[in-house]
């Protein structure tokens, strides 16, 4: 028990002594060794010409004055609204010599500079190193900053090491897993402004979505526009086969026979659709609706200019439902009316254009003497169209044959 309050009472003698040295020194006129500037957060370890100078995690740089000795932000001295101002140092070894302004060129920082303390602290934002800095050797450099326009000095604070590099780097980085959105030089063996990017670019094949519709619709011809060695050939594929899973896909509804096919950029089915419906599940369709879709691939790669693309699923139902309530627009203007009489000495079922079993699940009401149809809580919306655009039908059938069985008057002569 006696060494524990031996260490506390040895741990305040401590804090006290510092506490009253920090007191002294306050009273006494300030020097270099009782301020500095402070970067709050490390910078990240590679930048590059033109973008904003960022710490680890992509945040803003935040810089401080604080007291050298108890490192507690100066907010109350003149100091703490002074002006920063920022340098390059360039590390070559264990040398750092800071980095001049090129003669003739503009500065090698550009941005929010310098930059004004409040209380004591200051963010960086949008400081940015020019892009001729690459041409030093090594690319390797720190960040300094001082305090300018002080009543007393201030010691200086620099960065942790980074590399600098040219802002069009990330134009050729290739990407192991490309996006559909990605320009087409992302992928391996193809340069930005190489002769191969040049032949895509002139057949209007600018993104790896371009280049997987050419490879969908006519491989062969991709294949003489890329031109180059099998092994290569082989390798751009797969690696624009390899994008990143999307949910994008195409639909293609042949005109005549009314159904259509739901694929994806690589070809894959995804579905069949028929009217408003739309049937995912693959893997449930019969022999005949595979082979089916696969006819309708075929259909699609040959007349490319009927197939539509959707971002998802939702948006691809979306125009499906639409398409269908269109059809039935068309349909159904030839009335206004909804209702309509069941006239079975006039209509036979041979007569319907629809199949009887539309009206399975309706009941009849009777209203007066005329029985009327009556849709049932069970049905469903497409259902409800589908009787809307046959009763419609009827009812024009209906009036049609009244015309005919209604005698037309002789005209009678004027004498």
């Amino acid at each position: 028990m006696e060494d524990q309050y031996m260490k506390i009472v040895e741990e305040e003698l401590e804090l006290a002594k510092r506490r009253i040295d920090a007191r002294m020194k306050s009273s006494c006129p300030k020097d270099a060794s009782m301020m500095k500037v402070e970067f709050r957060n490390r910078i990240v370890r590679m930048i590059l010409t033109g973008e904003e100078i960022k710490g680890e995690g992509e945040v803003p740089i935040e810089v401080a004055l604080v007291d050298d000795v108890t490192g507690d932000v100066v907010v109350d001295e003149p100091e703490a609204t002074a002006k920063v101002e920022f340098y390059l140092l360039n590390v070559c070894g264990a040398e750092e010599l800071i980095v001049p302004q090129g003669e003739g060129k503009l500065p090698i920082l550009a941005g929010n500079v310098p930059l004004q303390l409040h209380r004591g602290v200051a963010k960086i934002n949008n400081l940015k190193i020019r892009n001729y800095a690459t041409k030093i050797k090594p690319p390797v450099f720190k960040l300094g900053a001082r305090v300018v326009g002080a009543s007393v000095r201030v010691k200086e604070a620099k960065t942790e090491a980074f590399t600098l590099k040219d802002f069009r780097i990330k134009y050729f980085k290739k990407h192991k897993n490309p996006s559909l959105s990605d320009e087409v030089s992302r992928l391996v063996f193809i340069r930005r402004g190489g002769k191969i990017n040049g032949r895509l670019q002139d057949n209007n094949i600018h993104t790896v979505e371009d280049f997987l519709i050419r490879l969908l619709i006519d491989p062969q011809s991709l294949k003489s526009i890329v031109k180059t060695q099998a092994k290569k050939w082989k390798a751009i594929v797969n690696n624009a086969q390899a994008c990143l899973v999307s949910e994008r896909v195409y639909c293609y509804i042949d005109p005549k026979q009314k159904t259509g096919v739901v694929f994806n950029i690589l070809g894959g089915v995804q579905g069949l659709c028929s009217g408003s419906h739309y049937y995912s599940q693959t893997s449930t369709l019969s022999e005949k609706h595979k082979v089916d879709a696969e006819k309708l691939l075929a259909s699609a790669y040959q007349n490319w200019n009927e197939v539509k693309a959707f971002d998802d699923q939702n948006s691809l139902q979306q125009h499906l439902d639409e398409r269908t309530e269109m059809v039935g627009e068309d349909v159904g203007s030839m009335d206004d009316e909804i209702d309509v009489v069941y006239d079975a000495a006039m209509q036979s079922p041979h007569d319907w254009p629809w199949s009887p079993s539309l009206f399975e699940g309706l009941r009849s009401e009777s209203n007066g003497d005329e029985p009327r149809m009556v849709v049932g809580s069970g049905n469903s919306p497409r259902m409800w169209r589908k009787v809307v655009c046959v009763s419609k039908w009827l009812s024009l059938r209906r009036r049609v044959a009244l015309l005919h069985l209604t005698p037309t008057p002789k005209k009678q002569r004027i004498v």
